[in-house]
């Protein structure tokens, strides 16, 4: 019931909207139209022709499964023996039946055979290998009772007919039947229109005896142009400028006649669709319809909900794609071999290659990240989603079908199948650094030419503190004996260098293979006599260098190198970032600290390292499919914040197994057991900075690696890019330790005559350091080298702080500033070849555990005569990009010219975007889409042309009322007698509330913004961001495949597993309580009514004049108006106004605000 004078309030517009109020204080919320009218006019409002199709999706997901697992091999043209003379593998043999009569009675499952079969209450009791779980046979009876719906149609081959003969048969299919010009029908009425499009429309009205709708008004012209092509509501300022150019325009009458002048109404809609397609919100709005395609989202659900990290990128890439209007063909390339073009196209203002990023299509959808050694089918499940992807997106098939058997109903063999397969297993699945070789050149030139200026001045001040060493080590020696010269020999040097020298001495840990093992030893024999510390040496010597050649014969007899970075990158080793560019190098590179006091970090042995010049390089490293044989592989790497190494098997990128962080900047050796199939599941190594590892942050924290920021969101983790890794070699190996330490290093200390005392042998430190340092310094040193100086930088007993060095500190200090300035690199998943390319083996009935012979890599034989035959080398994605795109190919064009007409007309050509096949539906005007295909291909594939072209046909601009005897004979519009207007997407619908409330953050680009949430679930990646998402446009809102933002779901954005390039279309009871109660919506109406209280409007009249045009493009109505200033003088006595205060009132411009927002009118494409 209403309260108090609402009671009057019910219907305040004529075309259909409720006025809410929202009380402040204790005051309760009020809504004053009945939420039972409003749901009811709601539901009217969705429209009925998504009410009115089967539901083939519960038949393909619950029943179709079941048939083919329990049935067909009884049942099905590919039963050795039909039994019972039943086929239940098309719709005619179900409803058909067999000997016994039809196996179902639609709408009735007690009375159908079918189901009494499969309850076991019958004579007949299938599958007679044991009764079907409970909740499969329940499946059946809500198939059969909501009327058995069931997409396989056609008359299906014979029992027993080979599938040459199937093939040939369904290989007629329209939609694989060549593209054809088709000859312009001339209707009855030729003068309605002279455009080819609007002729071919006409000729079928005609047909059916009907006649097209009077043309729309100007105003709904405006703003269904708008919403139509840059997803956003006009301006008033640009309904008027439209609306004065027509009407001062002649009409096309006389046009037609030929009295018009040269301006017309033809001429405004043509400048206006010009101006929308030149605005850069028109890359957003058919961008976004492309993600719907290719089941765009941030993250990959399941239970941990990684990210897909930089997937923003391409969306980006997207709009930027749609607003240059780059042709299709072109696209089709990039998503697929961008990576592999050979003339990629090259962004010169973003400077980056844009063509790569196309290739992150690959990687979005559902990942699973369980073990996918143990659960092979993780990993055949990633590909079967990309095949979905790929040959749904672009040739509207559903070839994902032949994965177990022979496609139901299209000429798509399991051969088909596991051919696309060996395309996809022979590539990888990677990450891009989209920056060109000259990203960042000059900065890093400069940063070179400073480490060469620098190495001298570091080499002049620790060859002082290197001739100091004697002194030093003698000292240390003395007070660690508490020697009565320990005071003498301390005058005079540095307290807190000699502490860190006596450090050394008091390090029980002290491993064999350092430097200055050697001296701590010896220190109690230094008091002996001569004869005896020369023997003790020489003792330790042998000792020494026995451990050496026993591990050097342990390392020769038991590993195998597989790659070895100190010679330079191996055959088959993949690189990638701006940090590994210059490759392995050599010994005595160095790596500077870029903060703090200390100079440098440590030096470098020769290998390969991200961060010889910055650690905000990033790097990656990939090798050649592992050889079989040896049971575990060895890393010898260093790293840090989190870098990562590890195995991928399979494509497999979230698996835990043999998956390790760096965590050090200290040498180590990383070892992974590889599964033993390595070669078949194409396991490889991959090193990884930050950015890179697909598993940063790290969710679980099971890699060992960082947990400080495992569980905060990805954008605040990354706020620092700094990470980097060093790999030396690589090595294969049977046994149970991986490799040990080198002692190399050490030889020039024992190699020579034993010292005949202490002070010698401290003399003779200082000169095998001096030799070491004198090859650094001029860039002579080896690697032993490298080890033995690092051994006392890392001890700080070399001068590394800025107080000891002020020359070398002046130019590190302009190092450091120059390195700030290095641009980050952008990177972008995407895929990449693997080697050359495999054959995969068919999976009989799509088990990986039953391989069968192997297929070599090819097209879709149905469409084998658009291509060339694959490349041996490499994946075969080159040559397949090139089938797709070829002009040949009879279902490139058509699909994408049909989804286009969909996100034109609401319905494509052919309802089933998805789906042309015979699943699908047949095309309502079949000539019309080969003639939009044909010359879609010949105008170079552009998409914006094409739109222009159908915008500006006279069937696009029609009214959106239909005839009473259109709704007789074509109630669902097929023959478009009239626009087809409908409820805008969630998005547009988001978009057009922060336009009206004067929100809208209409730039382009960037990182997404976390939707709006009550509460945070960090454990499953769910973070709260703004509730009005910072202003910006729903395409920026992130897309998190575990939850969809809440007001977008609310109105049917797809979910992100599987390509959906229709959208559901639902109207349910929560769409109307999320426009009343959601806090978005009541947040932009108040946001709306702070800016009209605070304008200076003189009458109410001319307020709410302006409200209409700004939320529905148009004046209001005598009556509207009327009931719109009734309803605001109820509102004022609610709210207590005074009549004076009106005007400035938030409170009642709230609720006006609101009414308008939800009004049908609204909400709609007109």
């Amino acid at each position: 019931m209403l309260n108090g004078s609402a009671s009057c309030l019910v219907n305040c517009s004529s075309r259909g909207t409720g006025v809410v109020r929202h009380g402040t204080g204790g005051r309760q919320f009020m809504r004053v139209v009945p939420l039972s009218l409003l749901i009811c006019g709601w539901a009217a409002m969705a429209g009925g022709a998504a009410a009115e199709e089967p539901d083939f999706e519960f038949f393909e997901k619950k029943i179709r499964p079941v048939l083919a697992a329990h049935c067909y091999e009884c049942h099905s043209a590919d039963a050795r023996k039909l039994g019972g003379g039943l086929r239940l593998d098309h719709r005619e043999g179900v409803l058909q039946g067999g000997e016994s009569g039809p196996a179902v009675i639609p709408g009735q499952p007690d009375r159908s055979l079918l189901v009494k079969a499969l309850r076991y209450d019958d004579l007949i009791q299938m599958p007679p290998q044991g009764k079907l779980p409970p909740h499969v046979i329940a499946d059946v009876e809500t198939w059969v009772r909501q009327g058995a719906p069931d997409p396989r149609k056609g008359s299906p081959p014979p029992a027993g007919a080979s599938w040459e003969d199937v093939f040939r048969t369904r290989r007629d299919w329209w939609s694989l039947k060549p593209v054809r010009l088709p000859t312009i029908p001339t209707p009855r009425d030729a003068g309605w229109s002279v455009d080819p499009i609007d002729r071919f429309v006409l000729a079928q009205l005609e047909e059916h005896g009907l006649t097209p709708a009077a043309d729309a008004e100007p105003e709904t012209l405006a703003r269904r142009l708008s919403l139509v092509l840059i997803g956003l509501p006009p301006s008033p300022e640009q309904v008027a400028a439209f609306v004065a150019e027509w009407t001062a325009a002649p009409r096309p009458a006389d046009v037609r006649s030929g009295t018009a002048g040269a301006r017309c109404p033809e001429t405004a809609v043509a400048r206006y669709v010009d101006a929308l397609l030149a605005s850069p919100h028109f890359g957003e709005r058919w961008a976004r319809h492309w993600m719907d395609v290719v089941r765009f989202t941030e993250t990959h659900g399941n239970e941990w909900n990684y990210e897909v990290h930089h997937a923003w990128r391409y969306r980006d890439y997207l709009i930027r794609a749609f607003n240059e209007d780059v042709p299709f063909d072109q696209l089709i390339r990039e998503h697929v071999a961008g990576d592999l073009l050979p003339r990629p196209r090259w962004n010169a203002v973003e400077q980056c290659n844009e063509s790569v990023i196309g290739t992150a299509f690959f990687r979005f959808g559902e990942v699973n990240h369980d073990d996918c050694i143990g659960l092979r089918s993780i990993g055949y499940d990633i590909a079967d989603n990309q095949i979905d992807t790929l040959t749904k997106a672009f040739q509207a098939l559903t070839v994902a079908c032949a994965r177990c058997h022979h496609h139901k109903l299209d000429p798509i063999a399991m051969e088909d199948y596991y051919a696309l397969l060996g395309v996809l297993r022979s590539s990888r699945m990677v990450s891009h650094c989209l920056d060109g070789p000259d990203a960042n050149a000059p900065a890093l030139a400069r940063l070179r030419a400073l480490k060469r200026e620098l190495r001298p001045k570091l080499a002049s001040r620790w060859r002082q503190d290197v001739l100091e060493f004697p002194r030093y080590m003698q000292a240390a020696h003395s007070r660690q004996l508490k020697l009565p010269d320990a005071e003498q020999l301390a005058h005079g040097l540095n307290a807190e260098r000699l502490d860190q020298w006596v450090a050394v001495l008091r390090n029980e840990k002290l491993p064999l293979e350092d430097a200055l093992f050697a001296w701590r030893t010896l220190t109690t024999a230094a008091s002996a006599a001569p004869e005896s510390f020369s023997a003790e040496w020489q003792k330790l010597a042998d000792t020494l260098l026995r451990e050496h050649h026993q591990r050097t014969e342990f390392h020769a007899t038991h590993f195998t190198t597989w790659a070895d970075f100190r010679r330079g990158t191996p055959p088959g080793w993949d690189l990638g970032g701006q940090g590994l560019r210059e490759a392995a190098g050599g010994s005595g590179d160095f790596v500077l600290e870029l903060e703090g006091q200390r100079m440098v970090r440590t030096l470098l042995p020769a290998g390969c390292f991200t961060h010889r010049l910055s650690d905000k390089l990033n790097g990656t490293l990939r090798s050649p499919v592992l050889p079989a044989g040896k049971q575990h592989i060895a890393f010898r790497v260093l790293g840090e914040c989190s870098s990562a190494v590890r195995l991928v098997s399979n494509n497999c990128q979230l698996n835990y197994k043999n998956y390790r962080a760096l965590t050090s900047g200290d040498w180590q050796w990383i070892s992974f057991s590889p599964p033993e199939d390595r070669e078949h599941l194409r396991t490889y190594a991959e090193l990884m900075t930050k950015f890179d590892n697909p598993k940063f942050p790290d969710q679980l924290s099971a890699l060992g690696g960082d947990t400080a920021n495992y569980r905060i969101p990805w954008d605040k983790a990354a706020e620092d890019p700094r990470s980097y890794f060093g790999i030396t070699q690589v090595v294969l190996y049977d046994g149970a330790e991986a490799p040990r330490p080198e002692l190399a290093h050490l030889l020039p200390l024992w190699e020579a005559p034993p010292p005949r005392s202490f002070a010698e042998a401290v003399e003779r430190y200082a000169a095998v350091t001096l030799a070491a340092l004198d090859a650094w310094e001029t860039e002579r040193a080896t690697d032993a080298d490298v080890c033995w100086l690092n051994a006392f930088l890392h001890k700080a007993l070399l001068s590394n702080d800025l107080s000891q060095a002020p020359d070398a500190a002046e130019l590190l200090g302009e190092y450091r500033r120059c390195e700030a300035q290095l641009t980050l690199p952008r990177i972008v998943p995407g895929v990449a070849d693997a080697g050359p390319g495999i054959e995969q083996p068919v999976f009989q009935r799509g088990d990986w555990e039953r391989p069968g012979p192997p297929v070599p890599r090819r097209f879709l034989a149905a469409l084998a005569p658009a291509c060339e035959p694959f490349s041996e080398e490499g994946s075969g994605r080159r040559e397949l990009a090139e089938c797709l795109a070829n002009p040949a190919n009879p279902l490139t064009a058509r699909v994408m010219v049909n989804r286009i007409w969909h996100h034109l007309f609401g319905t494509g050509l052919v309802r089933t975007v998805d789906d042309f096949g015979r699943m699908g539906e047949l095309p309502s005007h079949p000539e019309l889409l080969d003639y939009l295909a044909a010359r879609f291909v010949e105008e170079g594939w552009s998409i914006k042309r094409l739109i222009r072209t159908v915008v500006l046909t006279r069937t696009f601009q029609l009214s959106h009322q239909p005839s009473g005897r259109a709704r007789e004979v074509d109630p669902l519009n097929r023959l478009l007698q009239h626009y087809p207007a409908r409820r805008m997407e969630a998005e547009a619908i988001r978009d057009a509330l922060l336009v009206v409330s004067g929100r809208l953050d209409d730039r382009l680009y960037g990182l997404s913004i976390h939707p709006f949430r009550d509460q945070e679930y960090a454990d499953r990646r769910l973070f709260p961001g703004p509730l009005d998402g910072a202003g910006r446009r729903s395409i920026y809102i992130k897309n998190n495949l575990m939850e969809a933002p809440r007001f977008l779901g609310v109105f049917n954005v797809p979910g992100g597993k599987v390509t959906q390039g229709r959208r559901d279309l639902t109207s349910v009871p929560a769409q109307a309580l999320a426009l009343l109660n959601d806090p978005f919506v009541v947040q932009q109406a108040g946001e709306w009514a702070s800016r009209l209280a605070a304008r200076h409007d003189d009458e109410v009249a001319h307020r709410l004049t302006t409200m209409f045009h700004t939320a529905l493009g148009r004046r209001p109505q005598t009556d509207e108006l009327a009931r719109f200033e009734r309803v605001m003088w109820q509102l004022a006595e609610f709210h207590q106004v005074a009549a004076a205060e009106i005007l400035s009132s938030r409170d009642v411009w709230k609720d006006l605000a609101h009414s308008l927002l939800i009004m049908q009118e609204f909400l709609e494409i007109p």
